[in-house]
């Protein structure tokens, strides 16, 4: 029998998941890679690619038979280092999987900058409970595209690389995870809005001139349509991006930049004018 292998992205598209989420599957050694491929030029085992849906699929029957429960009361905060058993287990409900590997590196960058990914938590659970969480990387513009191209993987990302919220100017941020309790999705507009209005706040001696973002879910075509980022197809076909020199179409992006001009109407214009450069 012939084996058939595809591309990362064939691959990942198939799963519904992310690129890092679909490299720690090939780590852990539940997707193989076809024998004699480099890294770069990898092809995947459509058997065990199909073998892991299955899985996930009989995980997602056990966890519907469940009654959903009501909403509870939640707080939104940045996450910290101590908060990283909260985000995996919140992975585990959601994926069927502990990104390890990725959370060792989340600690290293947090490190760095505290306010990399903000959260919704049970207000109940004194912070044990994580129901929905984004994270939003700043970086330099250079390393994004490297990222989008698919030259490196997210995990690779240094802590040195990550940009802190110290010095003053412009940040491209790259948005790299965005994850809801199944009962909670709509959580992850209230997480949303706390990111955004921390931009606000810091506005005008920091400001973000774009926003990266890669789907290759339908989940993540559904968010990424709700705030008309831009097609990149020139680094990748799942590739988008949110220019905010341009005027925003989805209404919580229009509601920033209005907050933005009336914080400051001058300086506004000065940033924004030019994409913000």
């Amino acid at each position: 029998m012939t084996m058939k292998y595809v591309n990362w992205s064939e691959g990942a598209s198939i799963l519904g998941v992310g690129r890092s989420t679909f490299f720690h599957l090939v780590r852990s050694g539940k997707i193989s890679v076809e024998p004699g491929r480099g890294s770069r030029d990898g092809r995947y085992s459509l058997e065990d690619i199909q073998r892991v849906v299955e899985e996930r699929a009989t995980g997602r029957q056990r966890k519907a038979s469940h009654k959903r429960v009501r909403p509870a009361p939640v707080f939104i905060d940045w996450l910290s280092p101590d908060d990283i058993p909260a985000i995996l287990r919140l992975d585990k409900i959601v994926y069927d999987e502990m990104f390890l590997a990725e959370m060792e590196r989340y600690r290293q960058w947090s490190i760095k900058n505290g306010q990399l990914a903000i959260a919704a938590f049970d207000a109940k659970s004194n912070r044990q409970t994580m129901l929905a969480y984004v994270a939003c990387l700043p970086l330099d513009e250079s390393v994004i595209l490297q990222i989008m191209r698919g030259e490196r993987e997210e995990i690779s990302i240094t802590q040195d690389e990550i940009q802190s919220y110290e010095r003053p100017g412009p940040y491209t941020l790259l948005a790299n995870s965005a994850v809801a309790h199944p009962d909670h999705p709509y959580l992850l507009r209230r997480v949303l809005q706390g990111m955004i209005d921390a931009w606000v706040e810091r506005f005008p001696e920091q400001y973000v001139t774009k926003v990266y973002a890669q789907s290759v879910s339908e989940r993540g075509d559904m968010l990424i349509s709700n705030f008309f980022m831009q097609p990149r197809y020139d680094l990748a076909d799942n590739a988008y991006m949110l220019d905010l020199a341009r005027p925003g179409r989805a209404k919580m992006i229009r509601r920033f930049q209005e907050a933005l001009k009336a914080k400051d109407p001058s300086k506004y214009k000065e940033l924004y004018r030019k994409g913000g450069q």
